[in-house]
């Protein structure tokens, strides 16, 4: 890592004896190359950077199991909930599939005489497990509420081959190995740059940045089936032979697009009169103008998260987190809160290696400076602050909370937008492409 940190550190660098001219000298250039034969366009750039960046936050996240009943638009909505997460808050993400990775690994040695490995335990967090009536689900099951039910009814426990899993998965070794190749790949033309002492852009930073913390997630999450749509059916344990009577129908998602559609309408008058949160008691005694601009803040949390995974109309589903116990405040292990601060320095680092790039106004150059050590400082201070609040009552630790979020999600914004801005004003040296022949021994 620090040896990429060097390099692409090195591909902004002014020679030395030479100094820098200020940012407001940078003139916009016109795309020029003196190379016809090695060049790259700006949108190649654009094109190899979206490509990385749809990998890193569509792809890699491995969302937990929907409810049997939730139309495909709701899926879709939370996907595209978690893939916004992952631009602004990727450590986050990683975060989250640390933990899962660590309650996998518990729940295979717990369950070692039953012959559950890491894939089982993912399998168990991520609402795999749905006890059925006949063939009606009725809930998703917890993995600690596992014991008295099996696959058919007859048995303590529902034990299940990890081939029958992975199976379910939508993604196997091939398609996660053409994840890697990909950002790998990204990463590897970055450092070739660097090593010809050609430049690199903003946007291309960015994407190596988001690149290493997708490598990291892909690690944790590689034993999590990707994209279940479905879990397995289990029965509570019976005390008879007689087989459960299956009706030879298919659980249907009820409603459906149109359905959904119409019953959103159905409420939509109340909502304007009444306002959005109008029934949700940390809200109470917020003025209707309050809770209508909130609103469109507040709800894409609500599609992503869900409501209280146990209330009655989740309960066929776990949480969107889940397990969400550092999500809810409590502190992860020594280990753990290592890992993390080492991937937020990490991530916020490779965002300082831009520094000193030309920028084309001084006022952007202060901006990215600014928000790169902001989400380098925000996420350890939070944990310090979380910390602290745990050993005992942290004055005003909500204030703190709501100040440190804002400016570490200005800082997100300001790093995903700056990069395109940046685009208006790239030098010729930005279009010339990496000379591979130069890398391979060869005979001239």
């Amino acid at each position: 890592m620090l040896i990429i940190l060097a390099i692409l550190a090195a591909t902004r660098a002014f020679p030395l004896g030479q100094s820098s001219p200020p940012p407001d000298q940078f003139q916009p250039r016109t795309p020029s190359c003196d190379d016809p034969d090695g060049c790259r366009s700006l949108w190649h750039i654009i094109w190899s950077c979206a490509v990385t960046l749809l990998l890193c936050t569509w792809v890699s996240v491995h969302p937990n199991v929907p409810s049997p009943d939730e139309t495909w638009p709701r899926v879709t909505l939370r996907r595209i909930g978690l893939m916004l997460g992952a631009l602004f808050v990727p450590e986050f993400m990683v975060a989250w599939a640390l933990k899962q990775r660590q309650v996998a690994v518990d729940l295979a040695k717990e369950h070692k005489d039953e012959g559950w490995t890491v894939t089982h335990g993912f399998f168990a967090l991520m609402g795999g497990f749905t006890e059925y009536e006949g063939n009606r689900p009725v809930r998703v099951l917890l993995p600690e509420e596992l014991r008295s039910y099996s696959l058919t009814g007859n048995g303590d426990f529902p034990r299940i081959a990890r081939a029958e899993i992975e199976d379910k998965s939508k993604g196997d070794i091939v398609s996660k190995m053409l994840v890697i190749l990909q950002t790998g790949w990204f990463v590897t033309q970055c450092i070739a740059r660097g090593v010809e002492g050609l430049p690199i852009t903003e946007l291309e930073l960015v994407t190596v940045a988001f690149a290493t913390l997708n490598f990291v997630m892909y690690l944790l999450w590689w034993d999590k089936p990707l994209h279940v749509q479905r879990g397995v059916r289990v029965y509570k344990q019976r005390y008879t032979e007689q087989p459960i009577y299956d009706g030879g129908i298919e659980a249907t998602r009820s409603d459906g697009f149109w359905g959904a559609l119409g019953g959103a309408l159905s409420d939509l008058p109340a909502a304007i009169v009444h306002g959005p949160f109008a029934g949700n008691y940390e809200f109470v005694g917020n003025s209707w103008l309050f809770r209508v601009i909130l609103w469109p803040i507040v709800k894409p949390f609500d599609i992503v998260d869900g409501e209280p995974p146990r209330e009655e109309e989740n309960l066929k589903r776990v949480n969107t987190f889940h397990p969400e116990e550092w999500v809810n405040g409590s502190m992860p292990g020594p280990f753990a809160v290592f890992i993390m601060a080492v991937i937020a320095l990490a991530f916020g680092g490779i965002h300082c290696v831009g520094w000193s790039f030309a920028f084309p106004s001084s006022i952007e150059q202060i901006l990215w400076r600014v928000a790169s050590v902001s989400i380098i400082g925000v996420p350890p201070t939070f944990m310090l602050f979380v910390f602290v609040d745990s050993l005992s009552a942290f004055p005003n630790y909500n204030t703190y909370h709501r100040l440190l979020s804002g400016v570490y999600m200005l800082g997100r914004l300001t790093l995903l937008v700056l990069p395109f801005l940046c685009l208006r004003s790239l030098t010729p040296a930005d279009y010339r492409d990496v000379h591979w022949a130069s890398f391979i021994p060869h005979i001239s």
